[in-house]
């Protein structure tokens, strides 16, 4: 068992200032002073040893040369010191890292924005074909209003069949899966304003400006 130090034996840390050791000292002697012991007993003998350790290591720590000249002789108590096994850290302040399904911030703004930027885009090309229709000349609108049976409003959905002389649109709700939306409607072979495409019906008169067509 390896010999006890004097600040063991006193009871303070390496670090104590003078006030502190000294009054563990006098705590000590007042404790196990032989003259408060019963004579003959254990106890007067232990008490004995004690308040001769006791008595040394005040000498020793008591006065500041030899406490350092003492502390040179001691092992240095981080190299001997046991290594304690990590903790973790309980109260760590950093969030939890995220559960399910993690996206990218470019991904979530255009999950965010995307359906708005459809929006505007599909307002655009109505807004365009609505100007390119009213610019056709009276007389061109009054012949296709006799000879077309079906009008096709813009902004209304249709979808494309083909028939055996050629392609039918059949009007449909906007809701319904590969329906595209009518721009504009014009008399054939007239084009279609940018961004549309133009599919050319049956009756062969009629052009219908889409936007979203397959």
């Amino acid at each position: 068992m390896a010999e006890r130090s004097h600040y063991e034996t006193l009871g303070v840390v390496r670090n104590a200032d003078r006030e502190t050791i000294r009054r563990a000292y006098l705590a000590i002697a007042r404790a196990t002073h032989p003259d408060r012991q019963s004579a003959g007993s254990v106890q007067r003998s232990d008490a004995e040893l004690r308040i001769r350790a006791a008595n040394a290591a005040w000498n020793t720590l008591g006065d500041q040369a030899k406490r350092q000249e003492y502390d040179r002789t001691l092992p240095d108590p981080l190299r001997t010191q046991v290594p304690r096994p990590t903790q973790p850290n309980l109260t760590d302040p950093r969030p939890a890292p995220p559960s399910g399904i993690v996206v990218s911030s470019q991904t979530a703004s255009l999950w965010k924005w995307g359906p708005v930027a459809a929006g505007v885009l599909i307002g655009l090309v109505l807004l365009i074909g609505s100007a390119y229709a009213t610019s056709q000349d009276s007389s061109s609108t009054g012949t296709t209003m006799q000879t077309v049976t079906t009008r096709y409003t813009p902004g209304s959905c249709v979808f494309i069949l083909a028939g055996d002389s050629g392609k039918i649109a059949q009007p449909v709700s906007c809701a319904q899966q590969f329906s595209s939306v009518v721009s504009v409607q014009v008399d054939s072979p007239r084009p279609c304003p940018p961004l549309t495409v133009a599919v050319p019906l049956s009756d062969g008169k009629t052009t219908l400006c889409l936007v979203g067509a397959p």
